[in-house]
């Protein structure tokens, strides 16, 4: 016989039901791992002076996100197809023991909870898909998608708009003590939800394959290729421009102020994109479209970058990227999870993240090695950008579920 609890399970199921309490609190904890991530990066000056170390040691503090999730991501994707509830588990609770940490006061303690927090944000991020295969209905899985994936930059902003003035009201440990009491609760929240079961079941009823062996099945479809390239290119554009724009700008006549503000209004555009373009972009050949899009408003900003620009156009091009270019995130996770095998969501989560991390680090380095030539920097990820187009007009049209 079937009992309430499992009788209530199947009758949600058959009408296609979602369970959003579990979603809005997965997107919660994913808000707080991003949080945490840029913490020192608005007050990275101030942080220096306070611990009594050199600036380059306080960027660590940020730098070591995407190396680690470069290492880990994969492993890590592959952890949450074998037991998606356990490994989550373990991303909330790292986060939670790496943000206490850092309220120890000195750097090194903020260091180790830097890469504690580090360690643990693929578990949680990688779960995008999977949370979206077990806990959504399919016709509301973009929207899921949507949901994780655009929180990641409201965490970004938050953290970016608060903590000045928490360092102004109450220094070093009002930062510290009011992101751990957030990524605390969060972490709690989500706890509490998970025991509800996922309404979906069938997708973990399959033992994974060897790791080794799903990795060469995964890389073996064009498919994914294609995406992990495409988010190479989209999501390394965006963390490159965030990290360099203001020593580009600066020769075209823009003050730190100006970058900041037009940054705020790139991110605030790219959380309204990542929420509500995935939804539009399945349906007919929208995807490819938007994605095409971005990449065209990417090279003008480029172009107008190097030869300079009146303000409302500076503003103008910086908000249409950033609510293209992190559309394009959920898009490409949206038809990834349409096409892969649900026991192997986390494992391509994991595959193309890893990609999008890369492509931050590599184009930050290439920019980087070419800022004394200003125009050159600019020109090589504009030659990226475009060179990109064509893989981007092979995206596929309306996505399907997987057969």
């Amino acid at each position: 016989m079937i009992g309430d609890n499992g009788l209530k399970q199947k009758q949600e199921h058959e009408q296609g039901a979602s369970r959003w309490s579990v979603i809005a609190a997965y997107a919660g904890v994913v808000a707080v791992t991003q949080l945490l991530w840029v913490t020192f990066t608005p007050i990275t000056t101030a942080a220096s002076e306070q611990w009594g170390v050199s600036v380059d040691a306080v960027g660590w503090l940020s730098l070591v996100f995407p190396l680690v999730y470069v290492l880990l991501s994969i492993p890590f994707g592959l952890a949450s197809d074998r037991s998606f509830r356990g490994a989550l588990t373990w991303g909330a609770g790292l986060t939670v023991a790496g943000a206490l940490l850092r309220i120890v006061p000195g750097y090194e303690y903020a260091l180790a909870g830097q890469f504690i927090i580090a360690v643990g944000q693929p578990l949680v991020l990688n779960a995008v898909n999977k949370m979206a295969v077990l806990y959504a209905a399919p016709p509301k899985r973009p929207i899921a998608i949507a949901a994780g994936t655009a929180s990641l930059f409201v965490g970004i902003m938050i953290s970016n708009v608060t903590v000045p003035f928490l360092l102004e009201w109450g220094g070093m440990p009002a930062v510290l003590w009011t992101q751990a009491i957030m990524g605390t609760a969060a972490c709690l929240v989500l706890m509490v939800t998970l025991r509800k079961p996922p309404l979906y079941e069938g997708a973990t009823d399959a033992e994974p394959a060897p790791a080794l062996r799903t990795l060469r099945a995964l890389w073996s479809k064009p498919w994914v290729r294609l995406f992990s390239l495409l988010l190479f290119a989209g999501f390394g554009i965006f963390i490159t421009l965030a990290t360099w724009l203001e020593v580009l700008a600066d020769a075209i006549g823009y003050d730190s102020v100006q970058v900041g503000t037009g940054l705020g209004l790139m991110t605030a555009a790219g959380i309204i994109g990542a929420a509500v373009l995935p939804d539009f972009a399945m349906r007919g050949n929208r995807a490819r479209n938007v994605l095409v899009l971005s990449l065209a408003v990417s090279a003008v900003l480029l172009v107008f970058l190097a030869a300079g620009m009146p303000a409302w156009l500076f503003m103008t091009l910086l908000a249409l990227a950033g609510l293209l270019l992190l559309a394009d995130l959920p898009i490409v996770l949206s038809f990834a999870e349409a096409k892969a095998e649900p026991r192997t969501a986390g494992a391509v989560t994991g595959l193309l993240l890893l990609f999008g991390n890369l492509g931050g680090i590599v184009l930050s380095l290439l920019v980087q090695l070419l800022l004394d030539e200003r125009v050159l920097a600019i020109g090589a990820l504009a030659v990226v950008t475009v060179v990109i187009v064509p893989f981007a007009l092979q995206f596929p049209g309306k996505s399907k579920p997987h057969k």
